[in-house]
C-alpha cells in the first residue's frame, strides 16, 4: 500500500491572455503582459496622439475613437 499525500496537488492553470481586439477588424492586438501590437502615432511635437491597428491600418485617438478608416481596396476615409 502506497502512502498518499492528503495535501491537494497544485494544478498548473494556463494563463488566459486578455482579449484586446481591434474595434474595426476584430483581430487581436494583445502581444504580452508588457507590450501591445498597437502602432503609436506621434504629433508634431513627438507627443502620442493616437494609435494604428497593424492589421487593418485604421487610426484611433488616445481614447480609442476612430479617426481614419482604411476600407477595402485601400480607400481611406476620415471619421
Amino acid at each position: 500500500m502506497e502512502n498518499q499525500s492528503s495535501s491537494p496537488v497544485p494544478r498548473k492553470t494556463k494563463k488566459k491572455k486578455p482579449a484586446d481586439p481591434c474595434p474595426i477588424c476584430n483581430k487581436e492586438l494583445y502581444l504580452n503582459e508588457e507590450f501591445t501590437q498597437r502602432v503609436g502615432l506621434l504629433g508634431d511635437y513627438d507627443e502620442v496622439i493616437g494609435w494604428l491597428c497593424p492589421h487593418c491600418s485604421s487610426e484611433f485617438d488616445t481614447k480609442d475613437h476612430l479617426t481614419k478608416f482604411l476600407g477595402e481596396n485601400g480607400m481611406r476615409g476620415e471619421a
